[in-house]
């Protein structure tokens, strides 16, 4: 496993601990003015932008690491899509943060555009609640189309070229173990002459396979990148566009405690079950 794919993601990991700190700061932090939540909140999203670009590096390197990649936890990797977290996961984290019951009585809600959604750490507004629910619908279907790509990826494993070069290397050993059988009965140089053959069909089956797993890694690297700027375009309307700046600190902390505490949990599980 290359340091570089680990660093990246303790790097991430420090970091996150680091913003959390300062936002729980500032939040805590009576008559804090606008323009201190929002240096706050700069900060946190530049730290972002620069993790995905680091990915957005390294993937080529090898894209099928970040579906399960080493360096986290199992409990991690069970919850990863496409290599991160789902994008409308942020949005299903600020229904929980207006209260469990916005979502089931969101055309409600709709309807009175001058009520603000009073509930636990958030006040929405109606045209906020309008823009979620909106932002929410596109990043659905953005997913949707991501997994079907994966899908369409997983499937060619069993197609071509892959399947392709399984079968005609068995088909191939099978004829030519069958004649130097027969012929090692007859010739002993014959069957060494068949024996370097055997060397060169195998080289070139292993360059068949490598090359159709490179274009399969490729396709993942691929859907990484695409899937990592998802997730950054939907924090970014999120945390930018429709909530303002207190409601987007409280987003934020509610985020990073969340993950650092899956981070967390994950390392006492696998100690638990001898995996560290």
């Amino acid at each position: 496993m290359h340091r570089r794919f680990v660093s990246c993601y303790e790097n991430w990991l420090e970091g996150q601990k680091s913003d959390l700190a300062d936002l729980l700061h500032v939040s805590a932090t009576p008559g804090a003015s606008q323009m201190q939540l929002r240096a706050v909140i700069d900060q946190c999203m530049r730290n972002y932008e620069s993790y995905t670009e680091q990915r957005r590096t390294l993937a080529p390197e090898d894209g099928s690491t970040f579906f399960c990649p080493p360096w986290c936890t199992s409990l991690e990797n069970s919850v990863l899509w496409m290599g991160g977290c789902r994008p409308s996961l942020m949005i299903r984290l600020l229904y929980s943060l207006t209260g469990f019951e916005i979502e089931a009585h969101l055309e409600e809600f709709l309807e009175d555009r001058q009520t603000p959604i009073n509930v636990s750490m958030m006040a929405l507004s109606a045209s906020q609640l309008q823009q979620v629910n909106d932002l929410h619908q596109r990043t659905l279907h953005a997913e949707d189309r991501m997994t079907s790509r994966l899908a369409t990826l997983h499937e060619d494993v069993g197609d071509n070229p892959l399947f392709c070069v399984v079968r005609e290397r068995q088909q191939t050993e099978t004829a030519r173990n069958s004649f130097v059988s027969v012929a090692a009965s007859s010739s002993s140089s014959c069957t060494q002459h068949l024996g370097d053959g055997n060397a060169g069909f195998a080289a070139g089956w292993d360059g068949d396979a490598a090359a159709a797993l490179q274009t399969y890694a490729d396709g993942l690297a691929k859907l990484v990148e695409e899937t990592d700027a998802l997730r950054m375009s939907t924090a970014r309307a999120l945390i930018m566009e429709i909530l303002n700046p207190r409601q987007a600190v409280e987003l934020l902390i509610a985020a990073k405690q969340l993950h650092l505490s899956l981070h967390t949990w994950g390392l006492q599980r696998d100690r638990q079950h001898g995996r560290n």
